[in-house]
């Protein structure tokens, strides 16, 4: 089955925290080399990172894009042509139950059992946090009750000076209200700029110190930016790293106000400046942050670096912008080549670049009912796929028991069975079925799907030869990570809908260049059906999780007289998801297309 969302998010995180360091260090050790609004502006496009595991990117199409890119010299090869096979009239049906399909039962891990606490305390934690920011949220509103319109003329005037000292021509309310002892802006679809209601401590060079600044927070649109941070603490409330990040980007937000402010006002003007943020700042240790507004005031330490950035204040050379640019392009660089890595992690879903011109997309929704799941039909003849569910035909999953007619091949490829002496005597041991617990050769155990004996099949051949075959016919991703006896069904090996349509094209053909008679031993043991009309071929394949079918598939071709059609078809749920019903998809399917008669009432 697929891996856990522990360990995905887990590693994505581990990524996401490399990659704020890596921007971290950059921005520590070229401080003097970027402008305060780059360090900024730098923050600001970080969290891209933090939100990237979320980002529907296969939407946009960038997924296919990185897999273009991944696999950029990969050939495919053109498939030869197919040739149909003789047919007799004489009904055989040589394998009659191949619609009852057995599975190795899958009982839930109590790592499994680790990963759901992981996951429900991390559910917990963002609830806690949510509740923390509504609660502010809350503040902010009554705040906003609690507003009352500034009347005074003088002030009024100023306001409306400063906004057109930055060239700020949107609506914004200038209230007042005894709930708050710093000045705060809040708001994004309607801005306010809320004064304390007491403000005859300020002068009205000081007083217009106040208005730019927070005329500054409307025009840069820092309130969005503010809900960014609020939304990425909640969901990274465990990460201390992103925590940090996110108080000094609030910082960054303030100093890079503060600096354009600075650059409208004379240099005799600075110092009044700054006695107004330490003026404010000694209010504001006294009230809880509002998370979602800002405003000049700031905590003692946020303070001593503004007054810092102040007392050196110097307008920016080209220089200085031109290696300030040159940081934030490298930055830059870094956080799109990194965002892929914390997606694909994060969503915990391996992706199969297909790009294929003569595709036709068909809905088949109908016969999934409630199941997930996709179709992928290929008509040799036409050259065409026809696909049902475009996003999971690409998708990779466990192959469960369609593997074993590639372990088939390969023990006939590696001579531990040959097409007259395949027989393996059972060990005694009880097995779950009763048809498994028998004596078997190679059409026994495909038609009972008899584990066991394909599981004997891959030991003997042995793990390092079985990876190197899997490698040399591109079965998926490959992967045979995990343990040898159920790489398959609850490990690392995966394949994707096309995928499995476009290897059984190759082993119909027998594109491996392996011994034709090994390719046909396989071929007449996973024969289901042969009429006048049509030979049927499949494999179907079950994963039982404690005790319920919640995954299956259906995989296999018919050749008719003049064509030959592939097919898989995958589904998933909570229950009745096995091969049993992904064979019956395939058939309603393949029937509605005229290319299978149904024999089943």
């Amino acid at each position: 089955m697929d891996n856990s969302f522990f360990t995905n998010f887990f590693i994505s995180n581990i990524i996401l925290s490399m990659i704020l360091c890596i921007i971290i260090f950059i921005k520590k050790t070229l401080k003097i080399q970027m402008t305060v609004n780059t360090q900024y502006h730098i923050s600001v496009f970080s969290l891209l990172i933090l939100i990237a595991p979320f980002i529907p990117f296969h939407l946009l199409g960038i997924d296919s894009f990185y897999d273009r890119m991944l696999n950029l010299g990969a050939s495919n090869s053109r498939l030869s042509e197919i040739h149909s096979v003789d047919k007799t009239a004489e009904t055989i049906v040589p394998n009659a139950n191949w619609q009852q399909d057995f599975s190795i039962p899958i009982e839930q891990t109590s790592f499994q059992m680790i990963d759901s606490v992981f996951f429900i305390v991390w559910l917990l934690g963002m609830i806690v946090i949510l509740m923390a920011t509504l609660y502010s949220n809350l503040r902010i509103y009554k705040i906003k009750k609690s507003l009352r319109v500034v009347e005074n003329k003088e002030l009024t005037m100023l306001f409306y000076k400063c906004k057109e000292e930055i060239h700020y021509h949107k609506k914004v309310y200038l209230g007042h209200s005894s709930l708050v002892k710093s000045p705060i802006t809040f708001g994004i679809t309607q801005k306010f700029i809320v004064l304390p209601k007491d403000i005859s401590m300020l002068s009205f060079d000081e007083m217009k110190c106040v208005l730019l600044h927070e005329l500054y927070h409307c025009k840069r649109r820092d309130m969005v930016i503010n809900y960014f941070m609020c939304l990425s603490r909640i969901v990274y409330w465990f990460n201390p790293l992103v925590w940090y990040y996110l108080r000094e980007m609030k910082t960054e937000m303030e100093i890079s106000c503060d600096y354009a402010v600075l650059k409208r006002l004379d240099k005799e003007s600075h110092l009044k400046y700054g006695e107004v943020i330490l003026k404010f700042g000694s209010h504001t240790k006294r009230t809880s942050p509002l998370v979602a507004a800002s405003g000049i005031g700031s905590s003692y330490k946020q303070v001593k670096r503004r007054i810092v950035t102040i007392v050196n204040f110097q307008v920016e050379s080209h220089l200085l912008k031109l290696k300030s640019a040159l940081i934030f392009s490298i930055v830059i660089s870094i956080i799109l080549i990194g965002i892929p890595s914390i997606h694909v992690l994060a969503v915990n879903k391996e992706k199969h670049s297909f790009s294929n011109n003569n595709v036709v997309y068909k809905d088949y929704s109908t016969f999934f009912d409630e199941l997930s799941g996709s179709a992928v039909l290929y008509d040799s003849k036409m050259n065409q796929y026809t696909i049902y569910n475009k996003e999971e035909s690409t998708t990779r999953f466990a192959p469960n028991s369609t593997y074993k007619i590639f372990s088939a091949l390969f023990a006939l490829e590696y001579g531990i069975i040959t097409r007259d002496n395949s027989q393996m005597t059972w060990d005694e041991n009880l097995q779950q079925y009763e048809k498994w617990n028998q004596d078997q050769d190679l059409f026994s155990a495909m038609e009972n799907s008899t584990s066991w004996y394909f599981q004997n099949l891959d030991q003997q051949i042995g793990k390092k030869k079985l990876q190197n075959y899997y490698e040399q016919v591109n079965y998926g991703n490959g992967d045979l990570s995990s343990d040898i006896t159920n790489y398959w069904i609850d490990g690392s090996l995966k394949i994707s809908p096309v995928e499995q349509v476009d290897i059984l094209k190759k082993f119909y053909n027998n594109e491996f260049a392996f011994d034709q008679s090994n390719i046909q031993t396989v071929k007449d043991s996973i024969l289901l059906e042969d009429s006048v009309d049509y030979r049927l071929s499949g494999k179907t394949g079950t994963a039982d999780l404690n005790g319920e079918n919640v995954d299956g598939w259906f995989v296999g071709y018919v050749e008719t007289a003049d064509n030959t059609f592939f097919f898989a078809v995958h589904i998933q749920g909570e229950k009745q998801a096995g091969g049993s019903n992904a064979a019956k998809i395939a058939l309603s399917i393949l029937e509605k297309e005229g290319i299978y008669k149904s024999t089943l009432p």
